[in-house]
């Protein structure tokens, strides 16, 4: 077997030639038809990716700017509710002091009312008590005397030692 290594190993000269001018005339074609369209994709495709990662930008600002004014929101809710809690808190106190006052009041009514009640029963029992001593004093005046004085000048001088007994 006769392999020639040398020709393997070595391109054809006339070969060599012809695919270069080949290639060269792609190349001059692809110049001339193909790359001011290819320049033009690729221009708005790298516009398109810039105006993708602008974006993406601008609305990763924007996140951060939503982010920042829900926290400021969510602190002055805190707030509104703490001052919420706080007047319900004050409100409650006021409601219990008003009713605590309105009690002490009434009782305080009551125990006037009471103290009356047991002044007036008090003057009742002292003129029962003087009615019954008076009569007490006309029997036993009757009986001393056994005779019937003056009944208006008996009951003044009776009245009188009553007056004197009791104050």
């Amino acid at each position: 077997m006769d392999i020639n290594i040398a020709g393997k190993l070595f391109p054809n000269i006339t070969t060599l030639i012809v695919q270069l001018c080949s290639t060269g005339i792609m190349l001059l074609v692809f110049k001339k038809y193909l790359w001011s369209t290819i320049r033009e994709y690729m221009a708005k495709r790298a516009e398109a990716i810039e105006g993708n990662i602008t974006e993406a930008r601008q609305m990763n600002e924007q996140a951060k700017v939503f982010v920042q004014e829900s926290e400021q929101q969510a602190r002055e809710a805190a707030k509104e509710y703490r001052a919420t809690i706080q007047k319900a808190k004050e409100d409650a106190a006021k409601v219990k002091e008003g009713i605590l006052a309105e009690a002490a009041q009434e009782a305080k009514i009551k125990i006037e009312q009471a103290d009356r009640e047991i002044e007036a029963e008090k003057l009742k029992a002292k003129e029962e008590m003087k009615q019954e001593i008076i009569e007490v004093a006309f029997e036993v005046a009757e009986k001393v005397m056994n005779k019937e004085v003056d009944e208006k000048t008996n009951k003044d001088m009776v009245d009188e030692f009553i007056d004197d007994l009791v104050n």
